[in-house]
């Protein structure tokens, strides 16, 4: 007797024949794994098997897999939250990526005709399997302010909610919670179904590489801010921490991927990432605004130049053809800057035992010259300036109270996914279409900044006061300010400790 078969599953096998045809066109999966998935798949949604159907048409992957969530939802296995769905998600989406040890090889063989190859491989499968979030990133808003220092570039990020540092920190401390894994960042995550806090992880991949003679992974970040936006983190859960074995990483990082930059948070709360407690760094294949920054003032040291940027961060960049040379200048300026004091900075390294100097590194290989950026930090609070006297100040909470990491020192704003209908609510409020809106304290300053300006109000202009206000934001985090006092204490500081 013929099994009665529901207009709902019937649209479902439908969807799994397109679910394995997608597989099959893009390479995911090879013609004797067809029936593997189809029975896996089948076996998830609760149905029974069939023959597949001849495709025609193929529908998005983003549009499959809803469905599929769909069906689980209306049939109840799994509950209908955001957080089940996604690691419902990942776990179909499994179906179609290498197996870890297939994965490696892939890449190792690719890796020995073109590194671009072989990360080129990985990053596009990362995005057909749906790791990277390609659709969400989609929706994120772009666009460049030209600022003071250069073009910085502003990104309204809808796709990840905004954390405060408290949140954070909080967050640190919550970290151990849990034994398995310890962190977001642990290689174990790698096939992970998901639990509190955790994203779903099965399909997430990694590859080992060796820097410093240690096993360091290569990922790339589900959602990714720029081109590539690559993570590399420790095979051991161990806390953040810059030293001159940092430098050597980062290196050896640019000369196993030459078109790729890396660099690290600086390794302390406020002005670091928000993930401390596992020893990680950021790259990817991306040009920033802070590469084309000039020179204020430029020093030789032996093979080493020396550059004090014209950037609203103070940031010291070194070139050289000698490895030994520019790690060894790296470490020295990172040494002597640690407890480095200047009252009339407001630059104090020590109090109550707490550490506050740190920098953020940033390394490339550029036309045979190895280039390391070095941005100097201060996480030192007062009562003034509770969330960091380098810190943005509060009259840029409007639109950024995350800490200016990584991404953000080298010019690119993150700011919060907010701000895409509050701007709007904003020009409507300013020119009289609405009374007011809900969210209107939040935003004192930006409000302040547009009705001191000339001219009509519009989108254009709302976008041009937020992007002074990050570059404002950065000006905030600099330890020598970008003036006349700032350079010279700037100048001051190398030439007495480094020199």
């Amino acid at each position: 007797m013929k099994a009665h078969v529901n207009k709902s599953q019937s649209t479902i096998y439908k969807q799994i024949s397109e679910f394995v045809y997608y597989g099959l066109k893009n390479k995911m999966i090879h013609d004797t794994d067809v029936d593997y998935v189809n029975n896996r798949i089948s076996n998830l949604l609760n149905i029974q098997p069939r023959i597949l159907d001849k495709i025609n048409s193929l529908a998005s992957i983003e549009q499959i897999v809803s469905l599929f969530i769909k069906y689980a939802v209306e049939n109840k296995i799994i509950k209908n939250s955001i957080d089940e769905n996604e690691k419902f998600e990942a776990l179909i989406l499994d179906l179609l990526t290498p197996s870890p040890s297939q994965l490696i090889e892939n890449f190792e063989g690719l890796y020995k005709t073109n590194p671009n190859h072989a990360t080129n491989y990985l990053y596009n499968l990362m995005i057909k399997n749906n790791y990277i979030k390609t659709e969400s990133v989609k929706r994120n808003i772009k666009y460049d302010y030209i600022g003071k220092y250069a073009k910085l570039e502003i990104t309204i990020n809808v796709s990840k909610p905004e954390k405060d540092n408290k949140l954070v920190q909080k967050e640190l401390m919550d970290e151990n919670d849990t034994d398995y894994p310890k962190c977001v960042l642990c290689k174990e995550n790698v096939g992970f179904y998901g639990k509190t806090k955790f994203s779903g992880r099965s399909n997430h991949r990694i590859i080992p590489i060796r820097l410093n003679n240690e096993v360091y992974n290569l990922q790339y970040s589900p959602y990714v801010y720029y081109q590539e936006h690559a993570i590399v983190f420790s095979n051991d859960h161990k806390p953040m921490k810059i030293t001159k074995e940092t430098f050597k990483r980062l290196f050896d990082f640019v000369n196993l991927f030459p078109k790729y930059f890396l660099g690290s948070n600086a390794a302390l709360p406020l002005i670091g990432g928000s993930i401390l407690g596992h020893e990680h760094y950021q790259g990817g294949k991306y040009k920033f605004p802070i590469e084309s920054a000039k020179a204020f003032k430029k020093y030789s040291i032996g093979s080493v130049e020396l550059a004090l940027l014209n950037w609203p961060v103070s940031t010291i960049r070194l070139r050289s053809k000698s490895l030994n040379e520019i790690i060894n200048m790296a470490e020295k300026i990172r040494v002597k800057f640690e407890v480095y004091q200047d009252k009339e900075a407001g630059i104090i390294p020590f109090t109550n035992r707490l550490k506050h100097n740190a920098i953020t590194p940033i390394a490339r290989y550029k036309k045979n010259f190895y280039e390391l950026d070095i941005a100097l930090r201060n996480n030192r609070t007062n009562e003034t300036y509770p969330d960091g006297i380098f810190h943005n100040h509060q009259e840029v909470h409007d639109i950024k109270k995350e800490s200016i990491g990584l991404i953000e020192v080298m010019g690119l704003a993150i700011l919060p996914g907010r701000l895409e209908k509050d701007l709007v609510n904003i020009e409507n409020y300013l020119k009289g279409k609405i009374k007011t809106f809900e969210k209107i304290n939040i935003y004192p300053n930006l409000i302040r900044l547009l009705k001191k300006n000339s001219g009509s109000i519009d989108q254009v202009q709302i976008r041009q006061v937020v992007g002074s206000m990050f570059e404002k934001g950065l000006e905030d985090c600099g330890v020598f300010k970008q003036n006349e006092s700032g350079r010279k204490q700037f100048r001051n500081f190398i030439e007495s400790k480094i020199l």
